[in-house]
């Protein structure tokens, strides 16, 4: 079944007193951009998560991010910074003696003073922290493409019922088509015989004008490719691979074919239907826009 260029996935996970989430969404592109955000310890990670991504989608602009929270840190790792105490308690000790300021420097001084304690900690374990990414990932990407193929389910039944309204009217067309030449004949032979005011009538002059505008007018391949188009067109639908590429081609195709039924047709009921034609392949081809 086909699938939604447009989707969106997330998930959370605690495992290993590390706190993770992935927000995955996607919008139409006619290639594949992917874009990470994750945290900068983690960057060498990107390459697998882009492989992961590529496995379930293959079109698309495809934006994720990943949030990385691990427990509070042990006491043990919070350590006064001491170059940068040094430095402010020379900066208060300086103020004091260029001002000849009065009092004593206090801890309070320094209690809301930025930098002033640091985190030392060892780096986490990248090929642990890929086990927790790729968990949460591949949750994330659940969601996703359980979003995208409902999505893709539902343009896929209204692209079909539009397609069935093109194909009885490709029927309607060629059904008035014949209507048309023998309309055109009785028009040609009442017009002549009125010019001819009683006279002899040519029926074999008056059949090679009516084949010369059978031939002209005659609408029959269009019609067959027509109907070609949609066949593939619904068989496409039901392949379970990527198909929006395909689609834009046929509609192409289908396009070409009712302007060219439009320049041969010199009825207007015709002529009506070929503008209903173009503007269902237009509205198709909105629609398709959306699928992967």
């Amino acid at each position: 079944m086909i699938a939604s260029m447009t989707g969106f996935g997330k998930a959370e996970l605690l495992k290993d007193d590390v706190k993770t989430a992935v927000e995955i969404s996607s919008v139409n592109n006619r290639f594949c951009e992917i874009q990470l955000r994750l945290p900068k310890f983690l960057t060498s990670l990107e390459p697998r998560i882009k492989e992961m991504i590529l496995k379930t989608m293959s079109r698309g602009k495809i934006n994720y991010t990943l949030s990385w929270e691990e427990g509070l840190p042990n006491s043990s790792f919070v350590k006064l910074n001491r170059e940068v105490a040094d430095v402010y308690y020379n900066l208060f000790k300086e103020l004091k003696d260029k001002y000849h300021l009065s009092g004593e420097i206090k801890i309070d001084n320094f209690i809301n003073l930025p930098d002033l304690m640091k985190v030392e900690r060892e780096e986490y374990d990248l090929e642990k922290a890929w086990k927790i990414v790729k968990e949460v990932t591949r949750m994330a990407l659940n969601e996703f493409n359980d979003i995208r193929k409902n999505e893709g389910e539902r343009l896929a039944q209204d692209l079909k019922s539009r397609i069935s309204e093109v194909e009885e009217t490709v029927g309607e067309i060629e059904k008035l088509s014949v209507l048309n030449v023998e309309q055109y004949r009785k028009k040609l032979k009442n017009k002549i015989s009125e010019l001819l005011q009683g006279q002899e009538l040519d029926e074999l002059r008056l059949a090679q004008e009516v084949t010369f505008l059978a031939e002209r007018c005659d609408v029959t391949e269009e019609c067959i490719r027509l109907r070609s188009h949609n066949q593939q067109f619904v068989s496409a639908l039901e392949e379970g691979v990527p198909v929006g590429k395909r689609l834009t081609f046929l509609l192409q195709e289908m396009n070409r074919e009712a302007n060219t039924i439009g320049a041969k047709a010199s009825h207007a009921e015709i002529s009506k239907k070929v503008i209903f034609l173009k503007e269902e392949a237009e509205k198709l081809r909105e629609q398709v826009q959306n699928i992967e």
